[in-house]
């Protein structure tokens, strides 16, 4: 159980690191779809990024906005305990797990970190899905 926590806790802080990084050269420009529970939260343009050879991605909305609350990193920089989100956004990513499956961590549509998971999530074409939830990129 403890490994199970610590190993969600490294997927969401991967998370949160594409999402910091988003606008590094490998991310790209695609057409994303993202609903949980028929409430979409992306249904446009989104940052698109290959984790890994094996089709994982990270997705991010590019919505978010923050601010730091206090620079308890030094001027002009502050901790995640010291950011306040003043616009939601989504991001997240789509772990491939085995052929076909994968899993999805996702921040909620306003966290900072990508904490939420939804799995398994099985491929179809460019869409990943379980029950009421639809991940697409193109």
């Amino acid at each position: 159980m403890k490994q199970k926590a610590l190993s969600a806790l490294a997927l969401a802080a991967i998370a949160l690191l594409a999402h910091s990084v988003a606008g590094r050269a490998e991310a790209k420009t695609a057409k994303c779809y993202f609903s949980v529970n028929n409430v979409t939260y992306i249904d446009g343009a989104c940052r698109f990024d290959f984790m890994a050879g094996d089709g994982s991605f990270s997705f991010n909305d590019m919505r978010m906005k923050t601010r730091c609350q206090s620079d308890d990193l030094g001027p002009g920089q502050c901790s995640m305990a010291s950011t306040l989100v003043t616009r939601n956004g989504t991001f997240g990513q789509l772990v491939i797990t085995s052929p076909g499956r994968g899993k999805i961590y996702w921040n909620g549509g306003s966290a900072l970190h990508a904490h939420a998971e939804i799995s398994p999530v099985t491929r179809q074409g460019a869409c990943w899905r379980k029950n009421r939830v639809k991940l697409c990129a193109w």
